[in-house]
Formats: structure tokens, C-alpha cells, sequence
């Protein structure tokens, strides 16, 4: 039984105190990191359990704000169970990372006191602890460890270099937005954010077989209406709340000034509720007119795109 008295998974105050430590390479400071860590994938991985299911009308008794809380709650609770205990195993691996044997890695060097300077590797896991606490609860933990920094290069790095990344796209993709908020109201910046978030700021664009760009950042399909050009790709689509790969055309465009003219055109032709809220400057409603207009098959893609909206607005666009 869970007791009340126990502390949320991710306590504020406690996350502060930890990344002070774990800054100052307090090995128990790393380790209490690790299992935070833990105990935040394992609630991300309850929480995509939960929202797992074939419709809202399969879950009639569950569909209070009131008990959704509770439920989030509680599963915080559980999280923080299963990893304060013998866990899923991904903390012992993050502590291993940090603390290598010697023998595998380059003897440390020494200075004048004789004492041993931390090497590349331990302070780049210090690095990475110190980063987690900071903030990096904003990326998704899967694409955290599916994609882990190398030993030699420091995490605010990698994420510096992210961060320009994002920048680059937003800056280049900037004029094309213009020109379509000149043509429909809609702000730039959620034209930006929804680009970004079906193209991946720019990286997972829509290709032809033989790799060429199809200028499609928006996931557009290409139905019976459509007479220009088009590439076949595999996707994730959902069926009933359920993900699944399935092959689908999308269109393509000779530039990204098409494509994006050709996405204003959409919006203004289907979307009207969208549309509405965006010229009001409403980012809440932009997304769910969106979601409730079918725009995307994904269930939680009215939350993604608003939480894009914030990312973009805070670079200043």
C-alpha cells in the first residue's frame, strides 16, 4: 500500500539538492540521479500504457479531471516504488557508465598536489547528471537513451548544438510562415511549430525512394483530389488509439514555398475552428481544431503541437 506521507517521484526541492551534488561529483548525489531517472521512465511508461485504449467510451468510470489526477499521482507513486527498489535495471546501467574501472579507460592525471584530475568520461557523466536535474526532463526519455551522448562530448553541448539545430530550421522555414500568416491570419510561429513537430524540426522530412526532398513538412497525404506529384513512405498511424505502420502517399512540392501555400490552402478549406483560434491567437484552440478536424491520427497530438507552440515562442519567433 502506498502512504501518503511518501514523496512524489519528482520532488522540486529534492532535484535541486541533487543537482547541486551531483555537480560537485557526489558519487551518492549520481547514483540518487540515476534512480530518478529511473523513476521517470517508468512513469512515462505507465502513463503511454494508460492512454493505450480503444476509445473513451471504453473507460466511462475514469473520465473525471478529478480521478485522471489522482491517477497521475498515483502513478508517480508506483514509479518512484519500482525504482527506489531493484528496478527495470537502467539506473545500475547509468551508474556503471559513470563509474568505468580504470583499467578500460586512460589513467587520470594527477596535478600538482597529487591528486587525481577527474577524466573526460567522469565528467561528461557528471555533466549529464547535473544536466537531467537541470531541465533535460523536457526531452522524452526514450530518445534519450536510444541516442546517448558520446563519452568525450559534454552534455550542455550536445544539447547547445540541439538547440542550434532547431534554431537553423526555424530561421530558414521563417520567410515561407510569413507568407502564409500574410495569407491566412494564422501567426507564423504555430506554422513554424506544426512544421517542426511533423517534420521533426526538419530532420524526419518526407522523402522520395531516391532521397530527394518532397518539401512536405506538414504530413499532407495525397488523396484521390490531388494531382500533382507524390512519394510513397511508411508511417505511424493510429487505429482505434492503437499505433501501427502502415504505407501512405503524401505529396510532394517543387519548393517549400508550394508546400507551404498549399498547406494554408488546407487549413483554410477544412480547418475552420483551427483557423479561428489561430487568428485570435489562440494556441489551445489552433491545436485541438486541428485534433478534432482529424488533421492527425495520434490521440495525444492536440498536447504535442501546443507544447511545440511554447518551444517556438520561447525561441523568440
Amino acid at each position: 500500500m502506498i502512504h501518503a506521507a511518501e514523496r512524489l517521484a519528482v520532488d522540486v526541492a529534492d532535484a535541486q539538492a541533487l543537482k547541486a551534488r551531483a555537480a560537485s561529483g557526489d558519487q551518492e548525489a549520481l547514483r540518487a540521479a540515476a534512480r530518478q531517472f529511473e523513476a521517470m521512465v517508468v512513469a512515462q511508461m505507465l502513463k503511454t500504457m494508460r492512454e493505450t485504449r480503444f476509445s473513451d467510451e471504453d473507460d466511462p468510470m475514469t473520465g473525471g479531471d478529478g480521478v485522471k489526477l489522482y491517477r497521475d499521482l498515483l502513478d508517480q507513486q508506483w514509479a518512484s516504488r519500482i525504482a527506489s527498489g531493484r528496478g527495470l535495471g537502467f539506473a545500475d546501467m547509468m551508474i556503471r557508465a559513470m563509474e568505468r574501472p580504470a583499467s578500460i579507460e586512460a589513467a587520470p592525471a594527477s596535478d600538482t598536489t597529487g591528486a587525481a584530475v577527474p577524466t573526460a568520461r567522469s565528467a561528461a557523466a557528471r555533466a549529464s547528471a547535473a544536466s537531467f536535474l537541470a531541465g533535460a526532463e523536457d526531452e522524452a526519455p526514450a530518445a534519450t537513451m536510444a541516442a546517448p551522448v558520446a563519452p568525450s562530448i559534454p552534455r550542455a553541448e550536445a544539447a547547445g548544438t540541439v538547440a542550434e539545430r532547431k534554431r537553423a530550421f526555424l530561421e530558414a522555414m521563417r520567410p515561407h510562415a510569413e507568407a502564409a500568416e500574410a495569407a491566412t491570419g494564422i501567426p507564423a510561429r504555430f506554422i513554424l511549430a506544426q512544421a517542426a513537430l511533423e517534420s521533426g524540426w526538419g530532420e524526419r522530412e518526407i522523402r522520395a525512394a531516391d532521397g530527394s526532398a518532397s518539401h512536405n513538412l506538414f504530413g499532407i497525404k495525397a488523396g484521390r483530389s490531388w494531382g500533382g506529384a507524390d512519394t510513397e513512405v511508411t508511417t505511424t498511424e493510429y487505429r482505434q488509439g492503437v499505433a501501427m505502420k502502415l504505407t501512405q502517399r503524401f505529396r510532394a512540392y517543387e519548393d517549400y514555398t508550394a508546400g507551404f501555400s498549399d498547406y494554408a490552402r488546407l487549413l483554410e478549406s477544412r480547418y475552420d475552428a483551427a483557423v479561428a483560434g489561430a487568428r485570435k491567437g489562440d494556441a489551445e484552440a489552433f491545436a485541438e481544431g486541428l485534433a478534432a478536424g482529424g488533421y492527425a491520427t495520434d490521440p495525444a497530438y492536440a498536447g504535442k503541437l501546443k507544447s511545440v507552440i511554447a518551444s517556438v515562442a520561447m525561441a523568440g519567433v
